[in-house]
């Protein structure tokens, strides 16, 4: 006996919306995880230009280490705002060489999720 067209029909009533809610879910979710992502690339940019500054500021024949966080904290504040939480500068400066390191967290999206960003530079001081 063949299959009625109409019975056919009956039985898949409804499976649009149910897919679309399936595929809503999924959609939403790597929104979010996608403004995740791009959140804590800004933050991992701001802290890398802020340390690169902070190396070139403590490099300089005769500059010490405040010259550098003072130019971090300068980069920090006019670039990642409140992308960057819970910033920690470390510029820790030798005979030979100048290191800054910058750590914090990026801003979240995701509940429960705080993705870090950790980002160190040096560079060879400045002789006369």
């Amino acid at each position: 006996m063949p299959i009625q067209p109409w019975r056919s029909r009956r039985r898949d009533r409804g499976a649009a919306t149910v897919e679309l809610a399936g595929y809503a879910v999924v959609v939403f979710t790597l929104l979010t995880l996608s403004v995740q992502l791009v959140l804590w690339g800004l933050a991992a940019f701001s802290a890398r230009l802020a340390a690169d500054h902070a190396v070139q500021a403590a490099r300089v024949y005769q500059a010490d280490e405040g010259a550098g966080r003072v130019e971090a904290a300068a980069i920090l504040n006019s670039t990642a705002g409140h992308g960057l939480r819970n910033a920690d500068v470390t510029v820790t400066r030798t005979a030979t060489t100048v290191t800054v390191h910058i750590r914090g967290t990026a801003a979240n999206v995701v509940p429960g999720l705080a993705p870090t960003v950790d980002i160190t530079v040096s560079a060879p001081v400045e002789t006369p």
